[in-house]
């Protein structure tokens, strides 16, 4: 049997693949002092992106030190406050994927994505919320955790998925350590490959946009 190869299906699937990963920012907070001590409504910026502590549990204040708990070198530790993100300070627009390490000893822990409180089913630790979905200002985000008991705690990682303009996080005996933004790659800083009317999304309305200017002289 012959077959027949379509250029314009095969550009029908070509548009629908995703886009390649771009930037990724992380924050090790090696560049912030050890000991650095940061209060309700301090902001500062590490790795390029801008932080700002707000009131918890107790309202006390954000600590960086090594700690060893969360990862290697230095580590924030938000003590009854939570540290929001701001993932756009990098200029690359809203992340697509955020995740951060972090070491668990007790008390209730925080989240907001994009202002949207997250729900913990367990304030204690943060497995419970893998393979959720939660709702935000900005669509829907899902939770990845990777999560394991050590003597008196739990680590591991979490992992969120969506478009994400601020991540907070807080808790009480909760330390965290490489917290990392990935940002779409647009080729060109302001889409994804293959959306030909920039709309934000690659769907049959770009194949539509490509016939319409069909040998179109670019300039």
């Amino acid at each position: 049997m012959q077959s027949i190869t379509s250029p314009v299906l095969f550009f029908s699937v070509a548009l629908s693949s995703v886009a390649a990963a771009g930037p990724v920012v992380c924050l090790d907070f090696e560049d912030l002092a050890p000991g650095s001590v940061y209060h309700i409504g301090d902001t500062f910026t590490t790795g390029g992106i801008n932080a700002k502590v707000h009131p918890h549990a107790g309202d006390v204040q954000a600590n960086i030190e090594a700690y060893g708990l969360a990862g290697t070198g230095n580590e924030m530790y938000p003590n009854n406050v939570a540290v929001e993100f701001d993932a756009t300070s990098p200029g690359f627009g809203a992340a697509v994927r955020a995740k951060f390490d972090y070491w668990e000893g007790g008390g209730i822990n925080v989240m907001e994505v994009n202002g949207s409180v997250i729900n913990f089913p367990h304030f204690f630790d943060f497995a419970p919320l893998h393979g959720s979905t939660w709702p935000t200002a900005l669509g829907s985000v899902t939770f990845n955790v990777s999560s394991s008991a050590v003597p008196g705690a739990f680590e591991g990682t979490v992992e969120v998925m969506g478009d994400i303009q601020s991540l907070r996080i807080g808790g009480q005996e909760l330390f965290v350590d490489n917290v990392c933004f990935e940002f779409q790659d647009s080729g060109t800083g302001d889409c994804c490959e293959g959306d030909a009317n920039q709309d934000g999304q690659v769907n049959f309305q770009d194949l539509i946009s490509v016939i319409n200017n069909w040998g179109s002289q670019c300039p």
